[in-house]
């Protein structure tokens, strides 16, 4: 995950022509809330969430986060009580340490009294935000697998319907998440890069990220010199490279001219994203992409 743009993303979609109908009128009856996200952020999710009952602060909604985690600095001032812990990898070099928070936690989101996640962990976000949006905290796998979530990111609204009433009518495309035991989905995608053959990565879908496409196969890039900049996100910030995909597919959506960063963790974020209407369906694997 990583919550700060570290390039400017400039490409070219191309997809194949869709009408969708709106899976909103469609599953209205399995709707459960509409969350409003900041407009003023780029393509990054955040939300306004109050921490058992204090002052709201924003929160990242991230597929990229296998856990659900808050701020160490929130966690002291709400006196949470921390135990244990372990070392992760986030998008920067190295690890972090996440300790496991005991207390209870009770989540306001946009007003709203949610059933959001059953496990909590803390760790030092303060380097994880963007901009004017210091990060409170992260909501990660387990607040998506509650809920068919619908990410609008024209209206900047979130849509959380019931799994189990939700049906989806809609004419998007259906494009296949893949977990193995992992708690962050990766899905397919076919790169090519300076007129070589093409491949197929399993790249981490990325909500947490306004990128575009992170992966090693970034560094065969020859569209033009490479930059070198500095990453940011969860971890020691690192040189990287960034350069230009001749072409990016996933499902049925081709993208030309991408910029990406090389990177050893592989990621799609919301430069690409951002292009759809995403409904994430964690319970059946599969996100559908309503072309916008």
């Amino acid at each position: 995950m990583r919550f700060a743009p570290i390039l400017a993303i400039v490409f070219a979609h191309e997809s194949v022509a869709q009408t969708p109908t709106s899976a909103a009128a469609d599953s209205r009856p399995a709707l459960i809330a509409t969350i409003p996200f900041a407009r003023d952020a780029g393509t990054a999710i955040f939300v306004p969430v109050r921490l058992n009952g204090r002052d709201a602060g924003w929160w990242a909604v991230d597929t990229g986060a296998s856990d659900c985690i808050i701020d160490l600095a929130e966690a002291k001032r709400a006196r949470l009580a921390t135990r244990g812990g372990r070392e992760i990898h986030g998008a920067g070099k190295g690890t972090v340490r996440l300790d496991s928070i005991r207390s209870a936690v009770s989540l306001e989101v946009a007003g709203k009294k949610l059933a959001t996640c059953d496990h909590f962990g803390s760790i030092d976000l303060s380097t994880a935000g963007t901009g004017n949006h210091a990060i409170a905290g992260i909501l990660g796998y387990e607040f998506f697998h509650r809920y068919i979530m619908r990410v609008d990111f024209a209206a900047h609204k979130i849509s959380l319907y019931d799994p189990v009433r939700f049906r989806y009518t809609g004419l998007g495309d259906t494009v296949r998440l893949e977990f193995e035991g992992r708690r962050q989905p990766r899905v397919a995608v076919r790169i090519r890069t300076a007129h070589r053959p093409e491949v197929t990565r399993h790249l981490i879908v990325d909500t947490g990220s306004e990128d575009a496409v992170d992966d090693s196969t970034v560094r065969r890039t020859m569209n033009g010199p490479a930059v070198t900049v500095q990453t940011t996100g969860l971890g020691s910030s690192y040189e990287a490279v960034i350069g230009t995909l001749d072409t990016v597919r996933i499902g049925r959506s081709t993208f030309t001219k991408v910029a990406g960063v090389a990177s050893d963790v592989g990621i799609v974020g919301n430069g690409i994203w951002s292009r759809f209407v995403c409904i994430f369906d964690y319970a059946h694997q599969r996100v559908f992409l309503e072309s916008r």
